[in-house]
């Protein structure tokens, strides 16, 4: 008997503690615990919205190096490009100077060198003009 007295008792002490839990505030507690709230959300956002803010930068600062490689590899490579034009061009050349006379060929060779050489240096000037990374 004394077990179900307990049982009851501690029911019954459950009820009260759950009744005063739902028990209406003050309004100036209420206006004091709404401010805090408020206060804390505003916070939150806040502290959100910096944290946001943060990594955007950090991402645009990401795409913007990336870019920037990207730029650097195209201007590398049109280098490379012009390069091996020039190269062929100057090979094409020569082969075509073998069929001329011993005077004319050295000219010949010459002109090829001097076109190739300024190829090369077409193509380095484009680089350096385009290139975000000297």
């Amino acid at each position: 008997m004394s077990h179900r007295t307990t049982i009851v008792l501690v029911g019954l002490a459950s009820v009260f503690a759950l009744s005063a839990c739902n028990r209406q505030e003050s309004t100036a507690q209420v206006q004091k615990d709404t401010g805090i709230a408020e206060q804390k959300a505003a916070d939150n956002t806040a502290k959100a919205e910096d944290k946001a803010d943060e990594r955007l930068a950090s991402a645009r600062g990401d795409v913007h190096e990336e870019m920037r490689d990207m730029q650097h590899t195209g201007a590398v490579q049109a280098e490379k490009v012009a390069d091996t034009q020039a190269e062929g061009a100057r090979k094409v050349a020569l082969a075509r100077c073998e069929g001329l006379s011993s005077g004319a060929q050295k000219a010949c060779k010459a002109q090829a060198d001097a076109d190739f050489a300024a190829a090369k240096a077409n193509a380095q000037q484009e680089r350096a003009s385009s290139d975000p990374k000297p």
